[in-house]
């Protein structure tokens, strides 16, 4: 148990968890991650069971069930905007350089007027 009297280290990190991790295709693994965040965000606020999420994007339940638990090696970019345009979803992906030279990932769900 830490007492209050411990000092905890913070390292501030670049934002992108997989380059902290030293995994292979950070910039890869961050957008597809965004893009099953969206995804998640639309089948939660449309209140969509696992099985009627897969309905509507052609999937089985086991793959929304993956796609929910982050596991995405499975779906590259393409397919997962591909589930996206199923949904009926607009989205904006955003890539740029930090100040660092690190790579940036923003996506963004458009929503409709």
């Amino acid at each position: 148990m830490i007492s209050k009297s411990d000092k905890l280290e913070i390292e501030v990190g670049c934002g992108n968890v997989f380059a902290q991790l030293d995994l292979p295709n950070p910039e890869e693994r961050l957008r597809k991650a965004r893009l099953m965040s969206v995804i998640n965000d639309v089948i939660k606020r449309r209140e969509l069971s696992q099985k009627t999420a897969a309905e509507a994007t052609g999937l089985n339940q086991a793959d929304i069930s993956r796609i929910q638990h982050g596991r995405g090696s499975r779906y590259s970019t393409d397919r997962l905007l591909n589930i996206l345009a199923k949904l009926g979803v607009d989205v904006a992906i955003t890539q740029r350089r930090g100040k660092a030279g690190d790579v940036l990932v923003e996506v963004l769900e458009l929503l409709s007027a």
